[in-house]
């Protein structure tokens, strides 16, 4: 039986032989009794079934795999050469295979979400390992192409997608998504679709009779405070230029023909040339070129045309439809539901005719909110599994607990947490009558273990953790959490709990806030970066907005070293002087919110009462990977042991430590989370 030693792994794997079509779980079952096992199954001689540890693909044919782990590689994941040395793509340094998962790299070439690359440290370069051994990378035989646009030749890549919406065509400016094959500049890592590659270089159009026109690289620079459509829409690609006349609009409008639109129901006319409107199907103005319907005398940007007369998406339940105008019955004031501001009445929006929901027709379309139509859950938003199964009246079984769960109504001990949301139990709850476990009734039947939220466009999952890093408020929590495997990122129940408009009550202003996917501005609470998760002031004379971090700050909390809690305070009038931390000792920024408390007059930010975990569970243990006993979080503020990773000592911070008396196993969570080639951002509970 062949065998080899790989660097990812640490023990021997051995070579398995799998027939196509077996198919299983990642950790590792035999593919003819289901029961879990190693490389083999003695009972029924087969091989175990899983998926790649690298490629995450499920495995087909030969692999290699180790049986005390559950952990498999294909044959040809393991026999990835370590280095490349010359790469067409990164020809000035080697580029090394990472042997563990780098969850926040995204690949420099397809801009894929990657876990495994080969990397470039020097440079901060990452590549996606399929990318980087592309045959045609690997065999450095191109199309080349010598562009008037670019001083570098151009290179044309096939049987490769771009994965991201954010990288455009230098010709169009249109995004680069899935477009298959299309030019790459390896120097600059710059891309241009085919089409606009081959574009010619002079046209002669009925916009422009006397003169050619010429295909320029940009447009040429225009007079300042030019209001034409290339400089409000700030445009840089590909157009069509008569030097004679000053003439010139995008090179994508040059070759327009009568059209048929599914929101209207009569051919569609381009205009040559370019006038000024406003576009009757989504409100807005245009000063280009455009598309006209004689008959109902409507006149559409050229990019409406392409609307969709039904769109689906994530923020609300039912398919929304496009109407031109509202009818005279219908007549008042409307307010989008996305962005909050009125609608025109008089021209196209989004609606649903089931509820009273509307939305602009920019707003609806945003690439962020709009539902991919080819996906099997586009259609089913309330998509939901239950998180328990329900053995008797009063009793169920949950899945992250290994006994039966029994309701209750009667009191419980000061302080007693439940497990899933770590918040005080103050109504009835279930709980095992073997362990010390506790779920509230409001995490047992309101938390499906699979479910649509209205922040993503995938199926999301309930898991148990021990701890994670929640990627929208950014605390370290434990517990229950949703996980979206497509976008590599978990919710806490406090954030999954939070709507997208809510009134929030400052210092005796209610405030009417709104999420706005978009918003890039600091958060008044905390003067941190909303990162395009902001919940704004729908009064923009407040100029108020707060993010994930801040709306889930408990309104009262206990420090150590106080008899008293301590409350939530938006500012502080005292003078400057007098405004610092009692606990940290820094100064304070009074605009900013802090916890306080009025009998003992003690202030102090909200990070130095809370620490850096609020809401981890302490003390409880679980299994880990990379150590042979059980672990276990602590915070410890006497004697305290040193960080096997930093030698520091372990005081007044969260470790993690071996529950063993006689192991000395302890870190620092700031040291073990943060690893010399990667970062753990959750550990799963494991009994």
């Amino acid at each position: 039986m062949e065998k080899i030693d790989h660097f990812i792994h640490p023990h021997p794997l051995v070579l398995v032989d799998q027939e196509p079509g077996d198919h299983g779980s990642r950790k590792g079952f035999c593919s003819g009794c289901k029961k879990a096992v190693g490389v083999y199954c003695e009972d029924c001689e087969k091989a175990a079934e899983g998926y790649c540890y690298r490629c995450e693909e499920e495995l087909e044919g030969s692999s290699y795999g180790c049986g005390e782990c559950g952990f498999f590689l294909h044959k040809k994941c393991a026999e990835l050469q370590r280095e490349i040395v010359n790469h067409p793509l990164h020809p000035q340094h080697p580029l090394i295979l990472l042997g563990r998962p780098y969850p926040t790299a995204f690949c420099d070439f397809c801009w894929k979400r990657i876990r495994f690359s080969y990397r470039c440290n020097s440079c901060n370069f990452d590549l996606d390992f399929r990318c980087a051994m592309h045959p045609q990378f690997v065999a450095q035989e191109f199309q080349k192409l010598q562009h008037f646009s670019h001083h570098h030749p151009w290179i044309l890549v096939e049987d490769l997608e771009i994965q991201t919406k954010e990288k455009v065509c230098s010709g169009c400016r249109e995004p680069m998504y899935k477009s298959s094959p299309f030019y790459c500049c390896p120097n600059c890592i710059f891309y241009l679709h085919k089409k606009c590659a081959e574009l010619p270089l002079k046209i002669n159009h009925p916009a422009d009779r006397k003169h050619p026109l010429k295909l320029l690289a940009k447009p040429p620079p225009h007079q300042e405070k030019c209001s034409c459509h290339l400089c409000t829409q700030s445009y840089e690609g590909f157009v069509y230029y008569c030097s004679v006349c000053k003439f010139d609009f995008r090179a994508a409008d040059a070759f327009l023909r009568t059209i048929t639109a599914e929101i209207h129901e009569h051919p569609l006319n381009p205009i040559s040339g370019t006038i000024s409107f406003v576009c009757n199907a989504c409100g807005t103005d245009g000063n280009h070129v455009c598309f006209t319907c004689v008959e109902c005398n409507l006149f559409l940007h050229s990019d409406c045309t392409s609307l969709r007369r039904t769109i689906k998406i994530i923020r609300h339940p039912h398919r929304l439809s496009h109407i031109y105008f509202f009818q005279d019955d219908e007549a008042g004031k409307r307010e989008c539901n996305i962005c909050h501001d009125d609608i025109n009445l008089g021209y196209g929006s989004y609606s649903c005719s089931d509820c009273n929901y509307f939305a602009h027709v920019n707003c609806a379309i945003d690439e962020d909110l709009l539902e991919d139509e080819k996906s099997k859950l586009s259609d089913d938003l309330t998509a939901i599994s239950p998180a328990f199964q329900e053995i008797k009246p009063g009793e169920i079984k949950h899945f992250s607990h290994k006994h039966n769960l029994t309701l209750s109504d009667d009191g419980v001990e000061d302080g007693q947490s439940c497990e899933g949301c770590m918040r005080s139990i103050s109504t009835s709850f279930y709980h095992c009558v073997q362990c010390n476990f506790f779920l509230c009734k409001c995490c047992v039947h309101d938390l499906p273990k699979k479910e649509r939220h209205w922040t993503c466009r995938h199926l999301r999952e309930l898991y148990f953790y021990s701890i994670f890093c929640c990627h929208y408020c950014w605390f370290w929590n434990s517990g229950f959490g949703y996980n979206c495997d497509a976008c590599n990122q978990i919710m806490c129940i406090r954030c999954h709990e939070i709507r997208d408009t809510r009134i929030i009550n400052i210092e005796g202003q209610e405030h009417f806030l709104f999420f706005d996917h978009k918003y890039r501005a600091k958060c008044c609470g905390c003067d941190g970066y909303c990162n395009r998760r902001g919940f704004r002031c729908k009064d923009k004379k407040y100029n108020f907005a707060l993010n994930y971090r801040c709306l889930v700050l408990p309104k009262t909390a206990r420090y150590k070293y106080d008899d008293h809690a301590l409350k939530l305070t938006y500012r502080d009038d005292h003078d400057l002087s007098q405004c610092y931390c009692d606990i940290c000792e820094e100064v304070r920024d009074r605009k900013q919110w802090f916890y306080h408390c009025a009998d003992c007059d003690v202030s102090a930010h909200p990070n130095c009462v809370l620490w850096k975990s609020p809401f981890v569970k302490l003390g409880k243990p679980f299994r880990i990977d990379d150590h042979v006993h059980p672990v276990t979080l602590v915070k410890i503020d006497f004697y305290p042991p040193k960080c096997n990773k930093c030698g520091k000592p372990c005081r007044d911070d969260l470790s993690i430590r071996c529950t063993e008396p006689d192991c000395t196993y302890i870190f620092h969570w700031d040291c073990y989370w943060k690893g010399e080639h990667f970062r753990i951002w959750c550990l799963l509970h494991r009994d």
